[in-house]
């Protein structure tokens, strides 16, 4: 396998940044060129403008495509574009003689637009496409008149019959396709949990001159949890495809093909968390080159040699506080060897698995936190004298487009006649993919950042260029492609490609100067402050509300995992697997809003570090539960009574993250404990290890009711039981 190409399956899961940024820059070079041969047959005198709208209205097209499921769904809602567009267009142009009627239609249209978010991506984007209309039309004043908006119309049309017919062929929809995309992903990314595993393994290193640095060895931690977390970003992208029609070959279970990845994801990465442990004990050497060993086989996915390695492992266990690590590590090598086995068999003859997806996808990607923040928005809070009442995302969103659009519009204008309309934008793109303050902070904050950086290097590129058509329109489509790839990374990548694009633009019209973009930089900022100003004034969704929100779900997807633990111990109940991928789905949403809590350039608080890795570790030790929890003759009544005491401490912390009066986070580790002591059975035993779990998620729970100001008591104990990272670290 080459690394370069691993690097970027495992970078881009599914190839899908690479497919919309390729798909972006085709369908704009052929919506110019259509549009191109249409300006040379009617002789037009400004054919900057028909190649301009064309390109914008191709981009945006791009876009709203993966929104939409099926090919159909695709053709129809793209054909439907044209009719906001072109009223918007017409709107602009027969206010633009009249300018203040023109900013109070943006206003108005921004307005309706963001409020018409409710009926779903038709109403998005139709807002948008309105908006863009409008904006085009007050723009090119002069340009555009009553008299010309035919042609424009026919412009408008004809880019929107390129982008259609394009996204039918070249770039239809192929479930079967992306699935075998993402599958390969999905195999880089397992590649790369395990290379960044064997980095750390060089702490076992007897020789302490070999050993990296504690700064080092901090970075290979962090290096490990996020490519895990990408692991597990892949696998759920995986597990929605299966759904889909055709995505499999006829004769395969969805179900079986689901059980496969779920079983080599969670093995894969519990070798990761279990070689962190193992790199800080005092291991046989012969047992430290078998750990290296069976990461390496891991790392090439040579099921052979992994099983070898597992079954070394298990004869090789050491005594003493690393056992039962060593022996987990070991089991985990023979289920990746066995999850490979069994997806190289398919399809197979086994009885078909009922499978629902955890998680659903908004273009191609997990939602974020899209829906905790929706339910932060709906949800009944505490409004002075108003009692208690929700708002409606699209309602909230809706205000706060109006107000920030008015006060980007007065300050923008008030800075530069001609340019106001780049504060306006600014304002209007920081509403764009942002749920709430916090992701409109951080995005607002990168917008800056990226014009900044493109300002630099498009005044560069401007000067080395020139008026040279070609070169200009290669440069333009090649960064567009960069900051449309890179923009999942971050979107300054994307704003600073925009600039760039304009820079060029701009040149070609005649118009550019240096001044002209620190103009546009000014403009940006004064939008960026007008919208950030705005979501932490006016109907504010602050991030620490939505994450209380996001904490809550992800609770209670624990608590279920915890009752399914608990049925299948007892041999009761078989649907535990179910609750560990909603335990995952709910755990990136959090995660994904936990991001939002950081400002770029910033530390992160050691508080909230802490709260994290609470959360990470009750996570680890309810996957682990996917394993261990195998019947056992353990006492049904003492088993629920603990389970009981853990699931209703966990009620307490949702109460206490509602704001309620909670009562006192009581630790059931005891309980747990006592049941592991009276089971005859080896320490090594999967029952056994089921009932650590729960004690160590107990302990992880007792850190965030800590920090969460709740009493913890112990069973025993009447008082509070304060707690540390310390009682769940092993």
């Amino acid at each position: 396998m080459n690394p370069l190409i691993d690097r970027l399956r495992a970078y881009d899961p599914g190839g899908i940044r690479v497919r919309l940024a390729a798909q972006v820059v085709v369908t704009m070079t052929a919506a110019m060129s259509a549009e191109w041969l249409l300006v040379r047959a009617r002789h037009d005198p400004v054919p900057v403008v028909a190649l301009m709208l064309g390109a914008v209205v191709a981009l945006c097209d791009v876009f709203a495509a993966p929104m939409f499921d099926t090919p159909r769904q695709q053709a129809l809602n793209l054909a439907l574009i044209p009719i906001p567009a072109i009223g918007g267009l017409a709107l602009g142009v027969a206010l633009a003689p009249y300018q203040p009627w023109g900013f109070v239609a943006v206003i108005v249209v921004l307005t309706g637009g963001a409020y018409l978010r409710r009926f779903g991506p038709r109403g998005f984007f139709g807002g948008n496409f309105a908006f863009i209309g409008t904006f085009f039309g007050l723009f090119l004043h002069g340009v555009i008149t009553p008299r010309s908006l035919g042609w424009v119309t026919l412009e408008v049309l004809i880019a929107v019959a390129v982008t259609v017919a394009l996204q039918l062929t070249l770039f239809r929809i192929s479930n079967d396709r992306t699935l075998a995309r993402l599958r390969r992903s999905f195999g880089a990314r397992s590649r790369a949990v395990a290379a960044a595993a064997l980095a750390l393994t060089e702490s076992l290193t007897p020789a302490p001159r070999l050993r990296p640095t504690v700064r080092r060895r901090a970075r290979l931690v962090r290096r490990l949890r996020r490519r895990t977390l990408a692991f597990n970003e892949a696998a759920l992208m995986a597990d929605a495809y299966l759904e889909r029609p055709g995505a499999l070959p006829a004769g395969t279970s969805p179900g079986i093909v689901h059980q496969r990845l779920f079983d080599l994801e969670l093995a894969v990465t519990n070798l990761a968390r279990f070689a962190v442990t193992l790199a800080d004990a005092d291991l046989p050497p012969a047992l430290r080159d078998l750990v290296r060993e069976g990461l390496a086989a891991v790392g090439e996915l040579d099921a052979d040699r992994a099983d070898a390695a597992g079954r070394a492992v298990l004869q090789e266990l050491p005594e003493g506080p690393a056992r039962i690590v060593a022996h987990r590590f070991g089991g985990c090598l023979r289920v990746v060897a066995e999850a490979l086995y069994g997806l190289r068999a398919l399809p197979s003859d086994e009885p078909d698995v009922l499978f629902t997806a955890a998680a659903e996808l908004a273009g191609g990607f997990l939602p974020g936190s899209a829906g905790v923040s929706q339910t932060a928005s709906e949800e009944p809070q505490v409004v002075r004298r108003l009692g208690r009442s929700g708002i409606p995302p699209n309602v909230r969103v809706a205000v706060q487009m109006a107000v920030a659009a008015t006060a980007a519009l007065v300050a923008g204008y008030a800075v530069d006649h001609r340019r106001w309309y780049w504060a306006v934008i600014a304002a209007f793109v920081t509403f764009m993919g942002a749920h709430n303050a916090g992701e409109q902070l951080r995005k607002g904050s990168l917008r800056v950042i990226g014009t900044v950086a493109g300002v630099l290097v498009g005044a560069l590129l401007a000067h080395a260029i020139g008026p040279h058509v070609y070169a200009a329109l290669a440069v333009i489509l090649a960064a567009l492609f960069l900051g449309l790839y890179l923009m999942r990374s971050s979107y300054a990548w994307f704003v600073m490609a925009v600039t760039i694009a304009v820079s060029q633009l701009y040149v070609e019209l005649g118009e550019y100067s240096d001044d002209l973009l620190l103009l546009r930089l000014g403009e940006t900022a004064i939008g960026a402050a007008a919208a950030l100003l705005t979501v932490l004034a006016v109907m504010p969704l602050r991030t620490g509300r939505v994450v209380r929100v996001a904490t809550r779900e992800y609770l209670t997807a624990l608590s279920a995992v915890v009752d399914a633990a608990v049925a299948q111990l007892l041999g009761t109940g078989s649907g535990l697997r179910a609750e560990v991928r909603r335990l995952d789905a709910a755990y990136q949403a959090l995660t994904a809003t936990l991001a939002a809590l950081g400002v770029p350039l910033l530390p992160v608080p050691s508080a909230r570090i802490l709260f994290a890795n609470s959360l990470s570790a009750s996570r680890n030790y309810a996957r682990n539960l996917l394993a261990d929890a195998t019947p056992a003759p353990l006492p049904p009544e003492a088993l629920r009574l603990a389970a009981d005491t853990l699931r209703g401490s966990i009620d307490a912390l949702i109460a206490g993250l509602r704001r309620d009066a909670p009562g006192p986070y009581v630790r059931s580790a005891s309980r747990f404990a006592a049941l592991a002591a009276a089971l005859p059975l080896p320490d090594t035993a999967p029952p056994l290890l089921a009932l650590r779990d729960l004690q160590l998620i107990d302990g992880s729970l007792a850190v965030i009711a800590d920090q969460l100001g709740l009493a913890v008591t112990a069973l025993d104990q009447v008082g509070s039981d304060k707690v540390t990272m310390q009682d769940f670290r092993s």
